[in-house]
């Protein structure tokens, strides 16, 4: 199947495939641990002193182990509004990297939901990741929406989205008016496509999310106390992860997730302007699919 010799094994929690079967993705395929060879599997148990329910094999590319992983567990949230979990890289049975500190905020007693993929969506799935496996780890929003994951503290979770969503809508935020900006791009690109009433919704929350970031940086907790009325963090973190992680869809599609000048040229004249355009209304449509 591969067509290079090197080939990665990363043991994945937190997913499950219905059914259990291996998953094809082109360069990449996931198994089950009963699959894998019995050296490959006596390596991970002595690391991790557990079994994986799957386990990822995939080519080795010129970079580090950890960018491999960092790029995989991405993309898997980036399709999906959950998350699968790793801690380790093995090339054939030995180990090249490990990173214990990746472990979910979240007890273990309570849980987090299963990422799961039916028969109807495995191919779907791995449509998704032969178009975003070179998706760059080190990217500014990539890397704060892959990292908030691991945040011990709720509040910091929430400013790693709401910053990574600001280097995408706001690349001229030296400019000033970083704020509006901020929502009225997020609603021209998010919103494309919805009734005026869900980006009347998209509007607010995007302010919402802005002022509570801003509140939390600058230690206004009356303000931040404010904004919540009550409400727990996970409310108030989930749409703020909802949109981030279609905006790092939308931008990479449209081609300029890396470069804050086409980004920029893409906001203030393609969208703003030109809105209807074939290719602007490709990437809106295509988003929405995802």
């Amino acid at each position: 199947m591969f067509a290079v010799k090197e080939i990665l094994t990363i043991p994945l929690q937190n997913l499950k495939l219905d059914p259990p079967t291996e998953l094809n993705l082109g360069d990449s395929k996931i198994i089950p641990w009963a699959e894998a060879p019995n050296d490959l599997r006596g390596a991970i148990f002595g690391v991790t002193r557990e079994e994986w329910p799957f386990l990822l094999q995939t080519p080795r590319r010129d970079e580090q182990p950890r960018s491999t992983l960092d790029r995989a567990l991405t993309v898997f949230k980036l399709f999906k509004d959950s998350l699968v979990l790793s801690v380790c890289v093995f090339q054939s049975a030995r180990l090249v990297d490990h990173l214990p500190h990746y472990t979910h905020w979240e007890d273990k007693d309570r849980g987090v939901p299963l990422l799961s993929l039916d028969e109807y969506e495995k191919p779907e799935f791995a449509r998704f990741w032969r178009e975003f496996i070179e998706i760059s780890p080190g990217n500014f929003a990539v890397y704060r929406f892959h990292l908030a994951d691991y945040r011990p503290y709720l509040r910091d979770r929430f400013v790693d989205y709401v910053e990574s969503l600001e280097y995408l809508l706001a690349p001229d935020s030296g400019e000033g008016e970083i704020a509006y900006k901020f929502r009225s791009r997020g609603v021209l690109t998010l919103g494309f496509n919805q009734t005026a009433g869900k980006r009347t919704q998209l509007y607010n929350e995007l302010r919402t999310a802005y002022e509570m970031r801003s509140a939390i940086v600058h230690g206004n907790a009356n303000k931040e106390e404010d904004l919540r009325k009550n409400r727990s963090w996970e409310y108030m973190i989930r749409p703020v992860r909802m949109h981030d992680r279609e905006a790092i869809k939308f931008f990479f599609r449209a081609g300029c997730l890396y470069d804050a000048d086409k980004r920029r040229e893409f906001l203030n004249e393609k969208l703003l302007f030109c809105g209807r355009e074939r290719g602007v209304t490709g990437i809106a449509d295509e988003g929405a699919r995802s």
